[in-house]
């Protein structure tokens, strides 16, 4: 999917701070990546999701035993949470954010991750300034789930990051009981039971500005990480810090992941065959029904074809064939009337209509035109000339009133084939 992965200053930054980013179209490489100022983050198109990280300073990581409490209930919850907390942390609870980890179970041990929530407030309130909407919040690091292999099981997974003027040792896996451990990386950090527990093969995964600093303290191999490549890694998990206060709509979080997934299909390499599929899909239900519709042509003027033999075979006198069917009546109503024989709007026939009228109902005036009988002086409001109207039409006569309040009668049109 599609991603503008933005990772926050350090709260102790100096002001103004530039914004480590990273943008993906695939959620797999990335395309651009940088440092820039919330006003100069790149513009990007619509769908594509962003991310805020949060830098792994900036939290701390709790394990606390959840009693049986409704998960749902946010006020209750936090409340809990700040009982359970209060003696770990060093600020009031009232001025900490609390967000709990995604397998999260009521009666079970869970982890919780904490930070400054006047601090995490500023930070997207700067975003808002620049006209960038956060849709997640994800932790630089997060605990491993309690049903998933920690990375690092003989040890921990090392990652140094930062600046020459603030590096950082970040420590997770199974010597942190699948916490997240992140200290200062100076000297004494290679004392940490995090670093003495991990094989001495294992490398630290190093961003460039803190590269050679961790090969000299740590005495042990170092692995290059670009920093955007990390933020692509968090981008990828599970755990959402926009919880209780920070909490998106449930109505926010349904449009996010439905425009996440399309954004998935639409551009994921492992979607690809699928895309194809469905193109080739559509293009040969497309040239289908281009087949479909040409031979619906074809047979309708080959259809035409033959009335048109029919019609110059059974009148041959007829010079120009414009409309087959209607001529054909045309010309059959002639001979009938060569022949004596009545048509249907023949004067006599129409005539015929007129009796069964309603009684006090007496036409005026009576005119025959271009085969219609036309009748004068009737009562056109009058119910009984309605149900009149309609045994005409049970017999195959139509009738309507014009203008001048006269009503024709004529008999029905036949349909041209």
């Amino acid at each position: 999917m599609s991603a503008l992965i933005l990772e926050a200053p350090l709260p102790f930054a100096p002001t103004p701070a530039s914004w480590a980013f990273a943008l993906t179209h695939d959620g797999e490489t990335v395309a651009e990546s940088g440092q820039a100022a919330p006003a100069l983050l790149p513009r990007t198109e619509r769908g594509t999701q962003t991310v805020l990280v949060i830098p792994a300073p900036a939290l701390s990581w709790h394990r606390v035993p959840l009693p049986q409490v409704s998960l749902r209930d946010r006020a209750r919850l936090r409340a809990v949470l700040a009982g359970l907390l209060e003696d770990q942390l060093l600020d009031d609870p009232a001025q900490l954010h609390f967000a709990l980890a995604p397998d999260a179970r009521a009666g079970a041990p869970a982890w919780v991750a904490v930070c400054r929530a006047d601090w995490l407030k500023a930070q997207l309130q700067q975003l808002q300034d620049a006209d960038i909407a956060v849709h997640r919040i994800v932790p630089a690091f997060a605990p491993a789930r309690a049903s998933a292999p920690a990375e690092g099981a003989d040890g921990c997974v090392l990652h140094a990051i930062g600046s020459e003027d603030a590096p950082w040792l970040v420590a997770t896996g199974a010597a942190m009981q699948g916490g997240v451990l992140c200290v200062p990386l100076v000297p004494a950090a290679a004392a940490l039971q995090a670093v003495t527990q991990t094989p001495a093969s294992q490398p630290v995964h190093a961003e460039p500005a803190v590269y050679q600093l961790a090969h000299n303290l740590l005495k042990r191999p170092v692995q290059l990480l670009a920093q955007a490549q990390r933020l692509l890694q968090a981008s990828a998990t599970d755990w959402s810090l926009a919880q209780f206060q920070f909490a998106n709509s449930g109505r926010d979080r349904l449009a996010q992941g439905a425009a996440a997934g399309l954004q998935t299909v639409w551009r994921a390499p492992q979607w690809r065959w699928a895309r194809w599929g469905v193109a080739v899909l559509v293009i040969g239900n497309l040239a289908g029904l281009n087949v479909w519709a040409w031979q619906a042509r074809a047979d309708l003027a080959q259809e035409r074809s033959r009335i048109t033999q029919i019609f110059r075979a059974t009148f041959p006198q007829v010079p120009v064939v414009v409309d087959a069917p209607l001529q054909m009546r045309q010309e059959l109503q002639r001979l009938q009337r060569l022949s004596g024989a009545l048509t249907p709007g023949a004067f006599a026939v129409l005539a015929s209509a007129v009796h069964g009228l309603p009684d006090g109902q007496v036409p005026r005036t009576i005119s025959y035109e271009a085969q219609q009988l036309v009748l004068g002086g009737l009562d056109a409001t009058a119910a009984p000339i309605a149900q009149w109207q309609a045994a005409l039409a049970e017999r195959g006569f139509a009738s309507f009133w014009s203008e001048d309040g006269r009503l024709h009668i004529a008999p029905v049109p036949e349909r041209a084939p």
